[in-house]
């Protein structure tokens, strides 16, 4: 039987949790965070405590008059107050002054661009909170003099478009600071509009607040705020310059006005390739129409990205932006497609918004290429197989996930970092793509979508209502129970084993549930989605525009099925038909039966240490778990490729778990034992989940404790030291990973994977010591104990052995299956990666691509990290910006990887399922200054259960037809 068509999850062992760059707040922090920015939205003065003046020669010096003017000059502005000062030691600039800021200060390279992005979060805030920190201190004079903003924002823009490689790498993140950081426009409508509001004010005190909000925070809402002062206060003594204002606002913001504001861009764009552009859009609005005007509004706005990435003119780039911007507003309204179009036509009106998404950086170069040559490739003909018009659409469909992955990276750090205290910060990046052109993609290519799954015979269904983009499913599966939506940074142990939830991210540190639905993208890089494959969980992502739905059904008792081509349904118990009961009555949702833990082969006698290149296969599940097994093989077949390493065997742990640690009188194995017994008990008494984890949680944490903390053994220390000098060199010289390695994991019919703690770069033999105990303690913890018992019997016997690897300074690491994992297909691999040490990317997207056969690589995702991970001198992680780049991987080192996955299929035997297929490698790798380097491999178990994989395929009909491409959908 074919490996099943579901893309399912890749992982690799998680090495440490790491908190990006820049640290989270505290609880009492975010607290603090909270009453002040709240006090500061309704104090008069906002986070300012007074108006100053700040001298060249470093004098501050009270308001009156000009006392700079014999100083050398100076600028006058507000200083923060004292709660503002300490949010901004918390990495909360409140009430940013661009005037006066250093340009290294406000780019912050070093926390990558965390003080750039808060300004685009802050006008944000200001849109969508009545001000923000600013309601009540728009009428504060003085605190912000907008001229002196502006002066200083457009050197700051022009030096920040100077440097045309930090552009090309962070171009969406450019586009975002020159729309908010305020620099003047060229003409004089914004002065104009700033005298006749001063005058306004002059005459008639009561327009004084509007004055300062259009003096300090102009935008578009003005026009309104004017309109209704007029038509609240027809008595106004400022009637003539409130009237002259009122015209100058609807010019400004006239559609109409848009061609004369070209045209002026166009001729201050003189002597370049621009104005030919410019005209050609111009003619397109006046005379061919909207499908016409967005082909060449993408034409201009590309070619304004291709210029500003190339070019270190960085006061033509910042007119150029500006320019784009513009672009991009005005064909904001062109994202309706034709009312009347064919397949063919609506993917080349599509494609233009995703030309237009290229142009505001959402998407790459690379990434607008693999989709040209897919869409070229997929309508060569007029008619396709609806099987291979779905497989196009599907894949097109990444467009709307990398422009979602593109603003994630660029502003998800600083919008979590603000929602600590301020709710309405994680609406940012969906406010960023709804007001783009990842709109109209995404829009577009639902329809699209729903279209090749009809064509195909396949139809999602939640709770009755059809879907399509951004509904795909994961693991094969089939669940019943009640459905519970977990909210970010909610927390995971509060979850019920036996319900469907719908989570915000697949989280590395998931507890078991019956199904899981993973809100707009599941993580390949989880660890519960390779656990929810191998136990038959049914595990999908669903867009989260349906989450108001979902959450009208919270609470309810439902079906979840995910089935082998990812049809997705989701419906109350109580709404399923007759036909459908009898065939889910014949077969029971729910995982595979538990297994017996084998233990036929365990040596607990054997307690002598051995290098990596002691052990083989021959010794896993005998004195060593598989990973370490499987790991020494590797380094017989590659020794340049692995890192030494020693083996702790299980024994070493029996011989000091099989000790009366707590003068009890009984061993701590005998303990656990009689947990492990008394749960298995209640089980076959049908006692509740939360039963059972009343009684065994406690113990668990008794365990866990106990191993941490007690003596180690005094020859098993002084030997494991003494091998650890001869190994690695002087104590402190070197870092290891203290890795975990059960006899319980990366079994044919449970995986185990991330269950165990593995401690990265341990540097000096104390920490070592003490990291190998936590290490022997992790599966004690309550979340691996939840997963074993679930697939296993005798959790009891349970033993860790432990690697202690030399650490690796990887520049790029990532894991690898030698396997299409949507297609099932073997002739191909699937590589994910991303920046530094680290196969688990905790803030960001990582870079995914297919190698095949004859050379062909495709891309599946690009690395959107949002810091990397590097080797600390004394111990731990140094997070580091990315260093960014189009393409992780060369040729050369993608020619490494070919050869080593060739290497392995002819070396290892093939690894067999329950199912008696073959199983693909997953294979744990990084490259250390363009050498490849292996940390481990084992079999990729996935559930393999066929009588619910042919269940489900009953949901999923025909469709074997053809597509007429100039058909409309």
């Amino acid at each position: 039987m074919a490996i099943v068509a579901a893309v399912l999850a890749l992982v690799a062992a998680q090495l440490a949790r790491a908190d990006g760059l820049i640290p989270a707040l505290t609880a009492q922090q975010a607290e603090n965070a909270r009453q002040w920015i709240g006090g500061f939205k309704t104090n008069l003065r906002g986070p300012y405590l007074r108006i100053r003046w700040y001298c060249k020669d470093g004098s501050v010096l009270p308001p009156a008059g000009n006392p700079c003017k014999d100083l050398g000059g100076g600028v006058q502005h507000a200083e923060l107050n004292s709660q503002a000062v300490r949010l901004a030691s918390w990495n909360v600039h409140a009430g940013t002054l661009l005037t006066g800021l250093a340009y290294d200060d406000l780019f912050d390279a070093a926390q990558y661009h965390h003080r750039l992005k808060e300004l685009v979060l802050e006008a944000y805030l200001v849109e969508v909170d009545q001000g923000w920190i600013y309601r009540k201190a728009v009428s504060y004079r003085g605190a912000r003099q907008i001229e002196d903003e502006e002066k200083a924002g457009r050197e700051f823009l022009i030096k920040m478009l100077s440097t045309p490689a930090w552009t090309a790498r962070n171009y969406h993140l450019a586009t975002q600071a020159v729309r908010v950081v305020p620099h003047g426009v060229a003409d004089s409508t914004v002065q104009k509009t700033r005298a006749l509001a001063a005058v306004a004010a002059e005459q008639d005190p009561r327009f004084q607040d509007l004055r300062a909000k259009i003096h300090s925070h102009p935008g578009p809402e003005d026009l309104g705020s004017v309109e209704a002062f007029l038509k609240a206060k027809p008595d106004s003594g400022a009637a003539k310059p409130l009237g002259e204002l009122l015209a100058l606002l609807r010019a400004q913001q006239n559609p109409v006005n848009w061609l004369p504001r070209l045209t002026e861009h166009g001729k201050r764009l003189a002597g370049t390739r621009f104005p030919a552009l410019i005209e050609a859009l111009k003619g397109a609005l006046s005379e061919r129409g909207a499908e016409h005007a967005l082909e060449r509004a993408a034409e201009l706005s590309v070619a304004i990205r291709d210029e500003a990435s190339q070019s270190a003119n960085g006061r033509r780039n910042l007119l150029l932006m500006d320019l784009n911007n513009m672009i991009q507003e005005k064909a904001f309204e062109l994202r309706r497609p034709p009312s009347i179009a064919s397949r063919r036509e609506m993917l080349a009106h599509w494609y233009e918004h995703v030309r237009l998404a290229a142009g505001a950086g959402l998407v790459s170069d690379r990434q607008l290429g693999a989709l040209r040559g897919e869409l070229d490739a997929g309508l060569k003909s007029q008619r396709a197989p609806a099987e291979e018009y779905r497989r196009l659409l599907r894949y097109l469909n990444r467009a709307v996930e990398w422009c979602r992955a593109t603003v994630q990276r660029d502003f998800g750090p600083v919008a979590e970092h603000y929602g600590a205290f301020e709710p309405a910060s994680r609406g940012l990046v969906d406010s960023l793509l709804r007001g783009s052109a990842a709109l109209a993609v995404a829009n577009l290519i639902e329809i699209l979508a729903a279209d090749a799954d009809r064509q195909a015979g396949l139809r999602h269904s939640v709770f009755g209502q059809e879907a399509a983009a951004g509904v795909a499913g994961l693991n094969p599966g089939i669940a019943t129970g009640r459905l519970g939506i977990l909210k970010p940074g909610e927390e995971h142990g509060v979850v019920d084993p036996r319900g469907i939830y719908v989570i915000p991210q697949t989280a590395s540190d998931l507890k078991p549930m019956a199904g899981i639905l993973t809100l707009d993208s599941g993580n390949m890089l989880s660890h519960s989605q390779l656990l929810a494959a191998n136990l038959g969980i049914p595990n999908a992502t669903a867009p989260s525009s349906i989450l108001g739905a979902l959450e009208a059904k919270a609470g309810a008792d439902v079906f979840y099925a995910v089935t082998p081509k990812g049809v997705v349904v989701l419906k109350e118990k109580a709404q399923l038909s007759e036909a459908e009961r009898k065939l889910w009555a014949a077969q029971p949702a729910g995982p595979p039966k538990r297994i017996q833990l084998d233990m036929s082969r365990l040596r607990l006698d054997d307690r002598r240490m051995r290098t990596l290149t002691e052990v083989s296969t021959a010794d896993s599940g005998a004195i060593c778990g598989p990973k370490a097994a499987n790991l020494g093989q590797l380094a017989g077949y590659f020794p340049d490729k692995v890192a030494p390493g020693l083996v702790v065997p299980f024994g070493i742990f029996f011989e000091h778990i099989n000790r009366d640690l707590d003068r009890s009188g009984r061993t701590l194995q005998a303990q656990i034992t009689e947990m492990v017994d008394e749960a298995e008990r209640m089980r076959a008494r049908n006692a509740e989940p939360a039963e059972i984890s009343a009684y065994v949680y406690p113990r668990l944490e008794r365990f866990r404790k106990t191993i941490q903390g007690m003596p180690l053994l005094p020859e098993f220390e002084r030997e494991i030291t003494s091998r650890m000098a001869a190994m690695f060199g002087p104590d402190g010289s070197y870092g290891v990973f203290v890795r975990s390695d059960t006899n319980a994991e990366d079994l044919p019919e449970f995986t185990g994977a991330g269950l165990n703690l593995t401690l990265a770069n341990q540097v000096g033999t104390a920490n070592i010591l003490r990291a190998l105990r936590a290490v022997w303690a992790s599966p004690f913890t309550e979340r691996a104990h939840d997963w074993r018992s679930r697939a296993l019997i005798g959790t009891d016997k349970v033993y860790p052995s432990v690697i202690v690897m030399r650490a690796v300074p990887s520049d790029k690491s990532g894991v690898i299956a030698t396997a299409d994992l949507e297609t099932g297909d073997q002739g191909w691999t699937t590589v994910n990666l991303s920046e530094g040490v680290s196969a688990v990317v905790d803030g960001g997207v990582a870079e995914s691509i297919l190698i095949g056969p004859e050379g062909a690589v495709k891309l599946l995702q690009q690395c959107r990290a949002t810091y990397r991970k590097t080797l600390g001198a004394k111990g731990g992680f140094v997070n580091l910006p990315p260093l960014g780049g189009d393409s992780l991987l060369d040729n050369g080192e993608i020619g490494q990887l070919r050869a080593m996955v060739a290497e392995v299929k002819r070396k290892y035997p093939p690894a067999h399922g329950t199912a008696g297929m073959a199983l693909p490698w997953d294979i744990e790798f990084g490259f250390e200054k363009g050498q490849l380097r292996l940390f481990q491999i084992r079999p990729l178990v996935r559930f393999q259960e066929l009588k619910t994989l042919e269940a489900l395929a009953s949901l999923e009909s025909g469709g074997r037809g053809m597509v007429d491409l100039e058909g409309t959908p």
